[in-house]
């Protein structure tokens, strides 16, 4: 008997994963950036990314950066392996999106340090 493959995500599972992952990120650079920590800063950061890659890869393919996005799309025009630009544009505004509510969110914890 043949083995089913799991459907491939939908549109909104890609842009929830690459909301949140881009979220999170940006969470936990701008807490370390204003905490001023320098000991665990690039640690914790690096072990945001890593979670939401190990968590979220699978859906949107773990991009979280609008630059990324944009690579992925250059590189499919040029013929290679990558993102349709249609997927890229959206992508990008998800991302910018996930990076202002991550930036109100440390604003209101860091209130005072501003």
């Amino acid at each position: 008997q043949a083995r089913k493959m799991a459907p491939s995500p939908s549109n909104g599972a890609k842009y929830a994963a690459e909301f949140i992952g881009t979220a999170v990120l940006m969470f936990t650079v701008g807490c370390n950036v204003l905490s001023g920590n320098k000991v665990w800063g690039s640690t914790s950061c690096a072990c945001a990314l890593m979670v939401a890659i190990y968590a979220l890869g699978g859906i949107s393919g773990a991009n979280f950066n609008p630059a990324v996005s944009l690579a992925l799309g250059v590189s499919k025009a040029l013929g290679g392996e990558g993102m349709e630009f249609k997927d890229v544009g959206a992508y990008c505004v998800v991302q910018i999106i996930g990076a202002l509510v991550a930036a109100f969110a440390y604003s209101f914890m860091f209130w005072d340090d501003f």
